[in-house]
This record gives structure tokens, C-alpha cells and sequence, in this order.
């Protein structure tokens, strides 16, 4: 329920900054305001997760993020929102994300008892999480239409106690204490040391900065190309939302993470041929199934990294090296929503589109070239642990 609550604010968010300035740059510098905290306080974020109570942690930053959502319902009531006051919640949003992230993807197999079970149930927190985006934005077109952009920050408040309640009903493994003791620079070593690790990683970092144009510049598109309003902008967003839970019910139902490294590539590869696909498509109902196939390839990238990375990684070490993942994956963003940003005000939005496509089949051939020797490396520590490269 949190995590429809959120997408219903970022869509309620991305519409009234565009209502309000008409600006694409103003949608990338929003874009960037709640992303930059995770590039650069993720790694915080990551220590408190390997040295702190991770259940209360989580309880923390979602009291944060729920006064937030209520300041902002107090400011669309009261006909108070100016782009700095979103820019400025976005900060406050992002700081709170560059704890909760790390702390959350360490927190998931803490609650696991059996180890059987951990590759489900990472990709089955990813089907979550995307199932949310399809009907966030689906729910945020409807309630903006027929309720108002208040609505929206008010339903996204109230589904933040049934978070904290889940949480504090939880009973999650005891770990060892010894996870307490370690140091950033340890995880940063064990990122220098292990190629399989790090290359996930850059390769999860490749593609966010590719995709900013699809999380920053939807409602230009609903918008201007498409003559719709904050329904068509929920469609768009909800398509490519359904195109993540394609690839998260795909990955729920693998027991074992063979063969991810190769449909790792492939999905770079696709998504680039969306990307390309979408930036001059002027059809509503042909942009549609492009973004359904964008966020199936997205997801299947980003999760896959994830699953196989949380298989090598050592558990002392978790919560640390998680963080470098929140900042590949959503700490880099800010970047390419910034990049976009300021390049689509000089060529315009569409250009962007494709030197981001060309990107993504960039990053996928490179992973694909690095990959045979990145099996090879793993493929002790899979084994060990149950698994092969």
C-alpha cells in the first residue's frame, strides 16, 4: 500500500511542476533534487544498515517520508506549492531513500529463515515494488482527474502507517554481531577486488543514467506530443509498470540465478531498441506496448543484478555493498535526469531518447564482452553457496 502511495505522489509531483513552469528542465532538475541524496549519502545509509537495528531503521524513514507527504497535502490545499517548495521536499525524500534503500535491500533476506528461498523472494520484493507501478500511476491519473492533486499526497500519508505496522509486526532473524564492526572502506575494497560485483554494478549504474529520459520527460509527452492530460500521463507510466511486473513475475518463478548473467546483456540490449523506438513515435496507442517492453528490459537488468549479486555477496558485508547498488541504480538518475534535462532544452526531448538508446545497446555489449570472465570468477562463491554461474 506504501509503495502505491508513493507512485501516486511522484506522478501527483511530475504533473504539477509541469503545470506550474512548463518546464522539461524543471522536471529533470525535480528529478534530480530527490535522487542526488543517494548518490551521495547511500553509503551512509549502508553502514547504519550493517550496524544498526535494520526493522527500526526502516520504521524511521517511513515516519519521515509520511510528515513530508502530509506537509505537501498541507501546501495543495492551501494553494501553496511553487517549484522550490518540490524541489525542497524532494531533497528531504531523497535523504530519507539514500537510508531506507540500502537498509531495505539488506533487510530482505534477513527475513528469510530458509535460504532456499532467497532468490524468490528478492525478485518478489522487486513484483512488489513494480507492481505498485502499475497501479500508482494508474490511481494517481484517476484521483488527480476526479479528486484533485491534494488527494494525492493525502492517500500517499495514510498508506505509510499500514508500512510501519507490517514492520514492527515483523520477526526477522538475529545477525551476528560481528556485522557491527566494519567499515566503508571495506565494502569499497571488496568492490576494487571482485569484477563480477563490480561490473553488476556499473552495469546497473549504465543503464539508470539511460533511462532518465523515460522517469523525467512522460509528462511532456502526455502532455505535448500526445494531447492528454494527467490520465494519459498515468497510462504511460502504468504501461511501463507493467512491463515490470512482466519481468518481475518471470523472475519469482526462477529457483536458481543460472543463465541471469546472459539475459542481463540481452535486456540492455532491448531497452536501448525502446528507447530508439519511442523518442519519434507520435501514436498514443503504439507508445504504449514500447513502454511495456522498456520496463520489462529495465527490470529484468536491475533485478537480475540484484538477485546475483545478493548470492555473492558475504553478509557482513551487505548492507555496505547494497548501498553501491542504490547508488548505481537510483543515485545515478539525478545524473542522467540532469544531463537530460539541461540537453533536451538545446536539441529538444526526442534527441535525448535516442543518444540514451544508443547508450543502453553500449552498456549491453560491454557487459556481454566482460561476461565469460565474470562467470568464471563467481562461479566458487555460487557453488559454495548453492548456486552456479
Amino acid at each position: 500500500m506504501s509503495l502505491i502511495g508513493t507512485w501516486v505522489q511522484q506522478v501527483a509531483m511530475a504533473w504539477i511542476t509541469y503545470r506550474v513552469t512548463g518546464s522539461a528542465f524543471m522536471l529533470g532538475l525535480i528529478t534530480f533534487s530527490g535522487q542526488i541524496p543517494i548518490l551521495l549519502l547511500a553509503p551512509v545509509g549502508g553502514v547504519l544498515a550493517d550496524r544498526l537495528d535494520r526493522r527500526k531503521l526502516l520504521v524511521a524513514v517511513q515516519i519521515v517520508a509520511m510528515t513530508v507527504a502530509a506537509c505537501l497535502g498541507y501546501l495543495s490545499y492551501s494553494a501553496g506549492f511553487s517549484a522550490w517548495a518540490l524541489v525542497i521536499a524532494s531533497v528531504v525524500l531523497g535523504t530519507s531513500s539514500a537510508i531506507e534503500m540500502p537498509t531495505r535491500q539488506s533487510f530482505i533476506l534477513q527475513t528469510i529463515h530458509n535460504p532456499a528461498n532467497a532468490t524468490n523472494a528478492i525478485a518478489l520484493n522487486s513484483l512488489a515494488f513494480n507492481g505498485a507501478r502499475v497501479l500508482g500511476p494508474a490511481v494517481a491519473g484517476a484521483v488527480l482527474a476526479l479528486i484533485g492533486e491534494t488527494a494525492c499526497f493525502v492517500v500517499n500519508a495514510l498508506s505509510y502507517l499500514a508500512a510501519i505496522y507490517s514492520l514492527l509486526a515483523m520477526r526477522p532473524r538475529a545477525l551476528d554481531a560481528h556485522r557491527r564492526k566494519g567499515s566503508l572502506r571495506e565494502a569499497i575494497q571488496y568492490l576494487a577486488d571482485f569484477a563480477p560485483a563490480r561490473w553488476l554494478l556499473i552495469t546497473v549504474a549504465s543503464i539508470s543514467f539511460c533511462i532518465a529520459p523515460l522517469m523525467t520527460f512522460m509528462p511532456v509527452y502526455a502532455k505535448d506530443i500526445f494531447h492528454g492530460g494527467p490520465d494519459a500521463l498515468g497510462m504511460l507510466m502504468g504501461a511501463s509498470g507493467l512491463g515490470a511486473v512482466i519481468a518481475g513475475v518471470y523472475l519469482a518463478n526462477r529457483t536458481t540465478i543460472v543463465g541471469l548473467g546472459a539475459r542481463i546483456g540481452a535486456g540492455c540490449l532491448v531497452l536501448g531498441a525502446a528507447l530508439v523506438a519511442f523518442s519519434y513515435n507520435p501514436l498514443f496507442l503504439v507508445a504504449l506496448p514500447i513502454l511495456v517492453v522498456s520496463g520489462t528490459s529495465t527490470i529484468l537488468v536491475v533485478t537480475a543484478s540484484n538477485m546475483v549479486l545478493q548470492h555473492l555477496l558475504p553478509e557482513h558485508l551487505r548492507g555496505r555493498v547494497m548501498a553501491f547498488f542504490a547508488m548505481s541504480f537510483f543515485g545515478t538518475l539525478p545524473l542522467g535526469a540532469l544531463a537530460a534535462g539541461g540537453l533536451a532544452g538545446v536539441v529538444g526531448v526526442q534527441p535525448v531518447f535516442i543518444l540514451s538508446g544508443i547508450g543502453a545497446i553500449a552498456a549491453g555489449q560491454m557487459f556481454r564482452r566482460q561476461l565469460p570472465r565474470l562467470q568464471v570468477l563467481a562461479r566458487p562463491v555460487l557453488v559454495e553457496k548453492g548456486q552456479s554461474s
